[in-house]
């Protein structure tokens, strides 16, 4: 492992091309990734941070403690603090999500109206390697493609807002992080609930993630961050090969039938997209390109959000839902 005192280097690399000066949203969770981060942001002269705590409403006392944490953390700096608060249980009942992906929700949300009402083009993110390891293991546990496998990526847009997604630390592993924090005496919370393996995550984290290292015999973390580094480039590139034809009103079924089922598969999934302003998950996609196939019926089927694909004269459309379907 490179010394501690190497992250600020590598890390000024990172974000040489975003701007010192302007305003930018700050995740501090209190944790020691995202104390790191905030600390080497104010090491690299960002000047306008505004520092986001999120409150899930779930571990009560303790989480109420991390919020002071944070809020005297900012402050102390001289950085505004913005608390936001949530009720994930309620939500994820409701919605019938798990806690996480309520809790992901509620916390992307507020995200958002933060760097909204601060006109932030910006929000920082503490994701690590090992972040990116475990997200990649659980997409690929599930049969995820390269969307799945890349969905922690350094620069990213957020729905619902104009600001980007940047995650400098993605080259760095949680190692590296600690020893940088103890180099640096750095104050931090520690979440009891990241020791228990009812989450997913911290199975990976706990369970997977040492069982690999052990059989390969090095620690897997980086490298599979780079490894997910390379297939998003690839799949950027592979989408822009699909872009203008994803923009047609209309596919012709035969054109479509003629490609590589790698190549249906990536138009489809964009067009079908663009078509609805829905997200297609592959079941979806692959009916679709059984339909557009088939020269029988049914040559109809449904699609996310009410709306349904149509074949007929040797094309597939999509019919817009009613507006009271939406």
């Amino acid at each position: 492992m490179k010394r501690a005192g190497d992250l600020l280097p590598r890390f000024l690399a990172g974000v040489a091309d975003l701007p010192r000066n302007a305003p930018a949203v700050v995740a501090v969770s209190g944790g020691g990734d995202s104390v790191v981060l905030l600390d080497l942001l104010r090491r690299a002269r960002f000047r306008r941070l505004i520092v986001a705590h999120f409150h899930h409403g779930l571990r009560r006392t303790a989480a109420d403690e991390d919020a002071r944490f944070v809020e005297d953390l900012g402050r102390g700096h001289g950085w505004p603090v913005v608390v936001g608060r949530g009720r994930t249980r309620a939500r994820a009942a409701k919605h019938k999500e798990s806690v996480e992906e309520a809790a992901r929700t509620l916390r992307r949300t507020f995200l958002a109206a933060t760097a909204k009402k601060h006109a932030a083009a910006t929000i920082f993110l503490a994701h690590h390697a090992g972040d990116v390891a475990e997200t990649m293991l659980f997409h690929l546990a599930r049969g995820g493609g390269r969307r799945g496998l890349t969905s922690l990526r350094a620069r990213a847009g957020l729905e619902n807002s104009e600001a980007t997604l940047v995650r400098p630390l993605l080259g760095f592993s949680r190692n590296e992080l600690e020893a940088y924090a103890r180099l640096r005496s750095l104050a931090y919370r520690t979440d009891e609930t990241n020791a228990s393996r009812e989450h997913t995550r911290n199975r990976l984290r706990h369970d997977v993630l040492p069982a690999l290292a052990a059989a390969v015999g090095f620690a897997p973390e980086l490298p599979m961050a780079r490894a997910a580094e390379i297939l998003a480039d690839e799949d950027d590139w592979l989408e822009s090969l699909v872009a203008a034809e994803a923009g047609a009103v209309i596919l012709e079924t035969r054109r479509l039938r003629a490609q590589p089922a790698a190549a249906q598969r990536r138009l489809l999934r964009a067009w079908l997209r663009q078509r609805t302003g829905q997200e297609i998950d592959f079941a979806t996609t692959e009916a679709a390109r059984a339909l557009a196939q088939a020269t029988t019926a049914p040559a109809k089927m449904n699609l996310p959000g009410g709306h349904h694909l149509r074949r007929r004269g040797g094309t597939i459309f999509v019919e817009q839902a009613p507006r009271s379907c939406r």
